[in-house]
């Protein structure tokens, strides 16, 4: 089941959560992070029955990465 835009959000301005994954590029071992990520939200052990998301382009505090 898709999640809404106001879920999606609130999952940004959230702390990363074992349901929430955030990188600013995928540069350097950004995709190897991001394969772990996926791996552990289709696991998901702690039974949250509901989707990980992966935010590229956002910064750890939910902040969108600036562009140069």
């Amino acid at each position: 089941m898709p999640l809404a835009n106001a879920e999606l959000e609130a999952l940004l301005n959230d702390l990363e959560s074992d349901r929430v994954e955030r990188k600013q590029t995928l540069g350097g071992d950004a995709p190897e992070k991001v394969r772990q990520a996926i791996c552990a939200f289709a696991n998901d052990l702690p039974n949250h029955k509901t989707a990980g998301v992966v935010f590229i382009g956002a910064n750890d505090d939910g902040t969108p990465r600036a562009l140069r």
